[in-house]
């Protein structure tokens, strides 16, 4: 029970403010970008998304996740819904030969298994790691709109394209051994934010996502 209370005061004490403004020239991709300390001494983890300057309300649309890790990081968790149940779950590690990405669900604060709802593109260019980092650069369907209840009889819940949505993330040091839909440790860190997607919009989203894609 002390270890559960530790985890979630750091947890209360971890959250930070809304995403900045970030244009990735590699990707071409303006982001909204948030920074999200998992351990004291400033370390954290980079999440970004972007988003087609159309999509619209109470709709679904696709977005692009940009995440920078340190090497430390055994796996690191996004929640699309902001929170653990019942939301798309984005589980991400560095594998041998590159980085994993992991579609899951949770039905309550149990472990996630896998999820078909949402789907993960990832992209050769904003991909790559070196001795400190690792990152990776992704097109995701399925992230923005989902039915909450999880077997296609709840209501849908989609993300404002016009503002903020609450996201969530988990960190935790252990590295997941294996394929996509291996065992995961449970999360040391976990905490929330608030992600100003009107700052994620781009133009030109589809034009550069073709390009990414074929690249």
């Amino acid at each position: 029970m002390l270890r559960t209370l530790v985890l979630g005061l750091a947890a209360a004490l971890i959250q930070t403010a809304a995403a900045d403004t970030v244009h990735d020239s590699e990707t071409g991709l303006t982001f909204s970008s948030a920074f999200q300390l998992y351990k004291s001494g400033g370390h954290g983890i980079t999440f970004r998304v972007a988003i087609p300057d159309d999509a619209q309300s109470n709709a679904a649309y696709d977005a692009v996740v940009q995440v920078i890790a340190p090497s430390d990081v055994g796996w690191t968790g996004l929640a699309w819904g902001g929170s653990m149940p019942k939301d798309p779950l984005l589980i991400s590690w560095q594998g041998p030969s590159g980085p994993v990405l992991s579609s899951r669900w949770a039905s309550g604060h149990v472990a996630p298994t896998s999820y078909t709802g949402a789907q993960y593109t990832l992209f050769r260019t904003g991909t790559k790691s070196n001795g400190t980092h690792w990152q990776f650069t992704a097109l995701c369907k399925g992230c923005t709109a989902w039915d909450s209840s999880g077997s296609g009889s709840g209501p849908m819940r989609y993300l404002n394209p016009a503002g903020s949505n609450r996201l969530a993330f988990a960190y935790s040091p252990t590295k997941p051994s294996g394929s996509a839909d291996a065992n995961i440790a449970v999360h040391e860190v976990h905490a929330y934010w608030s992600h100003d997607f009107a700052q994620a919009r781009n133009a030109d989203f589809a034009a550069t996502i073709q390009r990414l894609v074929g690249a």
